[in-house]
């Protein structure tokens, strides 16, 4: 800004503006004001009263020089990224935990920030060259994601915001395990030059089906990738996925009994009248026996040892207790319903995959994720000497999912459903 001292009677004007500069975790600008003070020169010729003189000069000669220069951080692309602190809870508290884990730290990701995420947000802030105030804001983010480059995986049926960082030569990637028919909608922030890919484990893109949706052809492991061609920016997007609708099979495995059309047989019953049971409203059956004992349910007796028997119908095994040697007027007691995979009917015609499930569609085949999705943490997983499986448990019983003997994965496929682990 510039003044005209235009007046005989000259001001000399100095002053000098300093501005501080504030610099935290999420706001980074210096701003300094310098100005040249005006400078005045003034000569005056002498005046005399008896000679006549040339009037009297003055010069006069005014500088007014003023410089203002301002720095502050250039907008950033990673202004897009939010701030997370103590007493936050959910989606981005977890992906802010999985950081400093992916960093280095050792937190639990339970979507909770309390004084141990904020601890250990101080502690990655101090590594980074940051003010360690344990706020992570778009600055504090911004570091953390471009440094860590493990893939985060972001499985799980619903709707969850997630923690990105893209930049030309490196897109951000995360891992789904994604169930055939599932629909995933990522809802990008408006931000020039992002684009979405999504690929199979089997190398087959997924071309999207609509806007910002995508259906899922396999049931398999995908990569999700988002790349920015525009240059770095840090932001957070929506995911939601949606598992398709489970048809419902014919019999009907459930934590305490098996049913199938109107009728329902409860564990524990006893095994005769329950097989008759089933004869009688299916009208035909095959019986036969399971090759599965358990001697150690029951002290071994002479002449025999109270053994686990097992009978088929409609490619389920009937399993059951008895008959008792030492005590022939004990009722067999059904004890446990096992099916381990479709078989053919009476025409010799294969039943349909889903032919038995739970009331909720899970049948034998289906994925790990694919039984988590439906249960969630009501499933836990367990194991015996022999194989691995997840445990659901209400108050009617228990129903059992089994893995084989190899501690399953995402996709490993249920290989056996019963209405009672094996301890």
């Amino acid at each position: 800004m510039r003044r005209v001292l235009g007046r005989p009677t000259i001001v000399i004007v100095a002053f000098a503006l300093l501005a501080t500069a504030c610099n935290g975790d999420d706001t980074a600008e210096t701003s300094a004001t310098s100005t040249t003070a005006a400078s005045t020169t003034v000569t005056t010729a002498p005046s005399t009263t008896t000679t006549a003189a040339p009037p009297a000069t003055t010069t006069t000669t005014t500088t007014v020089a003023e410089t203002t220069t301002t720095t502050e951080a250039e907008p950033s692309l990673a202004s897009d990224l939010p701030r997370v602190e103590e007493g936050d809870r959910g989606d981005l508290v977890e992906a802010l935990q999985f950081l400093l884990n992916c960093l280095g730290g050792d937190v639990t990701v339970d979507g909770a920030f309390g004084p141990g995420t904020r601890a250990a947000v101080e502690a990655a802030q101090g590594d980074l060259g940051l003010a360690a105030d344990g706020i992570a804001g778009p600055n504090t983010l911004t570091a953390m994601l471009s440094r860590c480059d493990e893939i985060r995986r972001v499985d799980g049926e619903g709707e969850r915001t997630v923690l990105a960082y893209s930049t030309p030569s490196s897109a951000a990637e995360f891992a789904a395990a994604l169930v055939e028919g599932s629909t995933v909608v990522i809802t990008l922030p408006d931000i020039a030059g992002l684009a979405v890919s999504i690929t199979g484990a089997d190398g087959t893109a997924v071309e999207p089906s609509g806007q910002s949706t995508y259906l899922m052809p396999a049931s398999q492991d995908y990569r999700i990738a988002v790349t920015s061609p525009e240059g770095d920016v840090g932001y957070t997007f929506v995911l939601s996925v949606t598992s398709p609708e489970r048809p419902v099979g014919e019999w009907i495995l459930a934590t305490n009994g098996i049913t199938y059309g109107d009728t329902k047989l409860s564990i524990g019953d006893e095994a005769g009248t329950t097989i008759d049971r089933i004869f009688e409203f299916l009208g035909h059956g095959v019986r036969g026996n399971l090759d599965e004992f358990d001697t150690d349910w029951y002290p071994i007796t002479d002449p025999q040892p109270l053994g686990l028997r097992g009978v088929f119908i409609e490619g389920l095994a009937f399993l059951f207790f008895g008959p008792d040697p030492t005590d022939p007027d004990r009722a067999e007691t059904l004890e446990r319903v096992r099916f381990v995979g479709p078989t053919v009917d009476a025409d010799g015609d294969e039943r349909p995959r889903n032919y038995v499930t739970t009331s909720e569609g899970i049948t034998v085949g289906d994925t790990l994720a694919e039984l988590q999705s439906v249960y969630g943490d009501s499933v836990a997983a367990g194991s015996n000497d022999d194989e691995y499986y997840y445990r659901l448990s209400n108050s009617g019983g228990e129903l059992c999912f089994y893995f084989g003997a190899d501690e399953p994965g995402d996709l490993s496929p249920v290989v056996e459903m019963a209405t009672e682990c094996r301890s």
